[in-house]
């Protein structure tokens, strides 16, 4: 009975190394998935400014506005 208890004493520290390893991958997979919604976040809001860009676009192509205020002295201003 000795003989099995010092056998268990001696394989703690690989069991505490085990241990700890499946902690180290499970710190790692949460940082990884983190990671992972932050960069899908990221691509969100690229392709959201992206699309609000082209409708802006196509807005100001639609209404014939090229973003420049207008002088008031030439006829096509004065008709805005």
């Amino acid at each position: 009975m000795i003989v099995e208890a010092l056998k268990g004493l001696a394989a703690l520290p690989r069991l505490i190394d085990a241990v700890e390893s499946l902690g180290d991958i499970a710190r790692a997979q949460m940082a990884q998935k983190r990671k992972d919604d932050k960069d899908e976040m990221v691509d969100d809001l690229i392709a959201n400014a992206r699309e609000r860009r082209v409708r802006q676009r196509e807005v100001e192509r639609i209404s014939g506005d090229n973003g420049e205020k207008p002088c008031g002295v030439c006829e096509c201003c004065r008709n805005r």
